[in-house]
C-alpha cells in the first residue's frame, strides 16, 4: 500500500484485541469506539493483504499470520517503551518537566507546599500543574497528555496504575452565625433536615459524603450544589447552610474566622486520594522521583 503507514497505537489496539478477544473491551481500553477498532484491524489486514483475525458469531481467534504478527507487535511495543525510558536523561544532567494534572481541591490546597519543597531539592526538574476533573485526568493519563494525575477516590481501570496518597480528613463546616456554630463537635444526626451545600453528583467526593450520611440514616436538604470548592465555601459564608469538606480546603477561612469547624463525633472520616499513571508505559526517572516524593510526605 503505497504511502500508507503504521503507527504505534495500532499495534497496541491489535494486542488488546488479541488479549480480550472482544472489540468492545478493546475500545474501552483505548478510549476509542468499537467501530474504530474494527477499522484499524481491517486496515492492518489490507496493509498486509492477509487475514489476521478469525471472525464469526461467538468466535474469535487469530490466524497463523495473526499469531505471527502478534509476536511482532509485542516486540515492537516493548522496544518502543524501553527506548522511551532510556531516552529520559539522568536526573541532574538536563532540565526535565513532569506534567501533572490534579483535581482543584488537591492541586490548589495540598500540592503547593510539596511542589515548592520538591523543586528546591530537584532543581533540574520542573513540575507543570494543571487542574481538571477526575474523568478528564484519567483520559489524559491514558492518552499520554500528562505524566501523572492526582484524584480523589481513584477507581480501577485496566490501563491505570493507582498509588495511594495522603488521606484527607473530612469535617463539618458552617458560618460563625449558623445555629450549630457554637459547638465544637456535632453528631451526624444533628444534620438531619438541615440545609446542606454539597458538590455536584458527578464528583466522587460528593458520592462518598452521601454514602457517609446514608450509613447513619441522615437526610439533609440539599440547598445547593457546586462543582468547585471555592464557590461552595463562598455560599457557606452566607450562614444559612452547613457542609462536609476536606479539612485542608478551609484552612484560610478558618484562620480568617469566615467559617467554623465542627468535628464529627462519629468520625474521623477521611477522603482517599491517589496518584494515577498509565499501566503499560514506563514512567520517566523524573516522574518516578516526583511520585516517591509526594507519597513520602
Amino acid at each position: 500500500m503505497k504511502g500508507s503507514r503504521l503507527y504505534i497505537d495500532i499495534f497496541k489496539v491489535f494486542c488488546d484485541a488479541a488479549e480480550t478477544k472482544n472489540f468492545s473491551k478493546t475500545a474501552e481500553r483505548n478510549y476509542i469506539t468499537q467501530s474504530a477498532v474494527s477499522q484499524q484491524i481491517a486496515y492492518l489486514e489490507r496493509y498486509f493483504g492477509k487475514q489476521l483475525i478469525i471472525r464469526g458469531k461467538g468466535k474469535f481467534g487469530l490466524t497463523p499470520e495473526g499469531e505471527f504478527f502478534l509476536k511482532g507487535c509485542k516486540k515492537i511495543l516493548h522496544t518502543y517503551q524501553y527506548t522511551i525510558d532510556q531516552m529520559q536523561a539522568e536526573i541532574g544532567e538536563i532540565a526535565q518537566t513532569v506534567n501533572i494534572e490534579a483535581i482543584y481541591s488537591i492541586g490548589f490546597y495540598h500540592l503547593p507546599p510539596l511542589v515548592k519543597s520538591f523543586m528546591k531539592k530537584y532543581k533540574q526538574i520542573h513540575l507543570h500543574i494543571e487542574y481538571n476533573r477526575s474523568d478528564r485526568i484519567y483520559s489524559d493519563v491514558i492518552h499520554g497528555l500528562c505524566d501523572l494525575g492526582f484524584v480523589a477516590y481513584p477507581w480501577q481501570h485496566p490501563m491505570i496504575n493507582i498509588i495511594n496518597a495522603k488521606k484527607e480528613k473530612l469535617i463539618c463546616v458552617c458560618a460563625p452565625n449558623h445555629q450549630l456554630a457554637n459547638r465544637k463537635k456535632v453528631s451526624l444526626k444533628d444534620l438531619n433536615n438541615l440545609d446542606f451545600i454539597g458538590f455536584i453528583k458527578e464528583k466522587p467526593t460528593r458520592n462518598a459524603i452521601d454514602e457517609i450520611l446514608a450509613n447513619f440514616n441522615v437526610k439533609v436538604n440539599i440547598a445547593n450544589e457546586f462543582d468547585n470548592v471555592e464557590t461552595l465555601k463562598g455560599s457557606l459564608e452566607l450562614g444559612e447552610c452547613i457542609s462536609i469538606l476536606p479539612e485542608n480546603t478551609v484552612q484560610q477561612e478558618i484562620k480568617n474566622k469566615d467559617l467554623t469547624v465542627l468535628q464529627i463525633i462519629e468520625g474521623p472520616f477521611y477522603r482517599n486520594t491517589g496518584i494515577i499513571t498509565r499501566k503499560d508505559r514506563p514512567v520517566s526517572r523524573a516522574t518516578e522521583e516526583a511520585i516517591q516524593y509526594f507519597c513520602s510526605k
